[in-house]
């Protein structure tokens, strides 16, 4: 199990991964826990953000992938991501059931997993709960992740809480990523910043905020 230091350790470059679960074309016409164009652009903005600072991805599929009923990946994952085969899962609604996705997620070398799925209720509550039970610290980008209905999104999420998942949002990911990489590396850190303007500006509500953040060079 994760120890609360461990815990308590803020995501950086070093120690997360995203694993993407099944943001696919056709189970996304279904979701209502949120605005469809909003939930796409907070997938697309994960991928960009992972992208950005080189974190590991996994990405998976279920009822077989693009040539199944639940269609393929959201083009912006697959874009984003053009050299990562998807795991097209058949049966296991459970990804970690799948030896292929548990080898791929151990292969990371990650202990914190940051996770984004449809539906939360299913394709993202049981790995989840696996990758807990594993001794993994999971975040949940919950602005990242749709069910059918508000209610039953905030039933599965509050599930995920009681087990010790932490719920998160991918701009504070973007924040918590940079703040660590920063502490690590300021110069390096100081050269990222125009892209992380360009992101926050893209995929954000404060770009003004971020603007006027990012013009500080401090001492």
């Amino acid at each position: 199990m994760v120890d609360q230091a461990q815990y308590l350790e803020q995501l950086s470059p070093e120690n997360a991964a995203v694993l993407f679960i099944d943001n696919q074309t056709t189970l996304a016409l279904g979701v209502q826990s949120i605005d469809m164009q909003l939930l796409r652009t907070n997938i697309e903005a994960l991928a960009k953000l992972a992208k950005l600072f080189d974190l590991p991805v996994v990405l998976t599929t279920t009822g077989g992938g693009a040539e199944g009923p639940s269609g393929p990946l959201l083009k912006p994952i697959t874009d984003t991501f053009p050299d990562v085969a998807p795991i097209n899962r058949m049966g296991a609604l459970n990804a970690m059931d799948d030896p292929r996705f548990a080898e791929a997620v151990k292969a990371t070398g990650r202990r914190k997993l940051i996770l984004t799925g449809i539906t939360t209720d299913f394709c993202l509550v049981y790995p989840a709960l696996s990758l807990i039970a594993a001794g993994y610290h999971v975040f949940i980008a919950c602005d990242a992740a749709g069910s059918w209905t508000r209610d039953i999104n905030d039933w599965a999420i509050q599930r995920l809480i009681q087990a010790g998942a932490t719920p998160t949002n991918v701009q504070s990911i973007a924040g918590e990523l940079q703040n660590s990489a920063t502490n690590r590396d300021s110069e390096a850190a100081k050269a990222r910043l125009p892209e992380m303007m360009g992101w926050f500006s893209a995929y954000t509500p404060a770009p003004a905020i971020i603007q006027m953040n990012g013009t500080y060079t401090g001492d």
